[in-house]
């Protein structure tokens, strides 16, 4: 793939990682990672070590420092804007130079469930709009799905995105493509192949666009939060014990759902396990117990 990726004219690219920590990680490897959390380490990669390490592999010879920019996010409900930004101004500091942001998650954006006239939701439309920006800058974007998915929406998001310079923003199920009935290497290939072969005709777009080489001083300056400090067992002062979680901090954590994280679990399935009104309805399988969902109680 490396050579093909060559001989199609591809010179330099720079990747740069976006990963997906949100709580949802902990169930959506239940059919495909044998019911074990999708960060799990172990003597297996997990699905995020695997796509990680091969896209890696096949874009390593194109990037000229070395260094690739790793940013996890974990937020709900999911949007994948903030990384888009993120990755737009990272181009603009290069002043212009290509780079390939490459977004593992696993989970599709959220979407406005309760809506009959095929409105975006805030996340979708923030999501949109950072992807149609990105087309002014020399950036290819790839969003691969691990897990179980369901991935229904992420395949036709392309259509809902306007108009932009380029074609910029394609999605890959590695799932679907890893469990095929094949050696590892032939699906390891047929991966790297169906994430990047939209590569060099994007890069090829850049320059004929004349977006390699220019700053546009348009980016929104985005910086960072600091990563989390490194995990130790020792036992914190007791000057801030009294930020430890208190009582009325756990049942507030309890009673969020559990998939977006930020509002009140009010729709029961019939399994016993509840969710948000808005997050239900867009599952066919309870995501604690992975029943089939047949019945919701609100």
């Amino acid at each position: 793939v490396t050579t093909a990726l060559r001989n199609e004219g591809l010179e330099s690219s720079n990747l740069v990682l976006g990963i997906d920590f949100t709580k949802s990680n902990e169930w959506t490897g239940s059919i495909s990672f044998n019911n074990r959390s999708l960060h799990a380490i172990g003597n297996t990669p997990n699905p995020y070590e695997k796509a990680i390490s091969i896209i890696g592999k096949t874009l390593a010879p194109f990037d000229d420092d070395n260094l690739i920019p790793c940013f996890g996010f974990g937020d709900g409900p999911t949007s994948y804007a903030p990384v888009i930004e993120v990755a737009i101004d990272i181009v603009e500091k290069s002043h212009g130079q290509f780079h390939v942001l490459v977004i593992v998650a696993d989970g599709q954006v959220t979407t406005n469930a309760t809506s009959e006239d095929g409105e975006l939701s805030p996340q979708e439309a923030r999501t949109i709009k950072a992807i149609a920006d990105a087309s002014s800058y020399p950036l290819s974007i790839i969003l691969v799905g691990v897990g179980d998915g369901p991935w229904d929406d992420m395949k036709k998001f392309d259509d809902k995105i306007p108009t932009r310079e380029f074609d910029n923003f394609q999605f890959v199920n590695f799932t679907d493509i890893m469990s095929k009935n094949s050696s590892p290497s032939e699906k390891e290939a047929a991966f790297a192949l169906a994430a990047l072969m939209e590569i060099p005709f994007q890069y090829k777009a850049a320059i004929e666009l004349g977006l390699l080489g220019q700053a546009t001083g348009r980016s929104n300056k985005i910086v960072p939060r600091p990563p989390p400090a490194p995990y130790s067992r020792l036992v914190p002062p007791t000057h801030v014990l009294s930020n430890m979680p208190t009582p009325m901090d756990d049942e507030r954590n309890q009673m969020a759902c559990a998939i977006c994280l930020t509002n009140r679990k009010d729709l029961a399935f019939g399994c016993g396990h509840m969710t948000c009104t808005d997050c239900g309805f867009r599952l066919s399988s309870c995501p604690i117990c992975r029943q089939r969902i047949t019945s919701r109680l609100k």
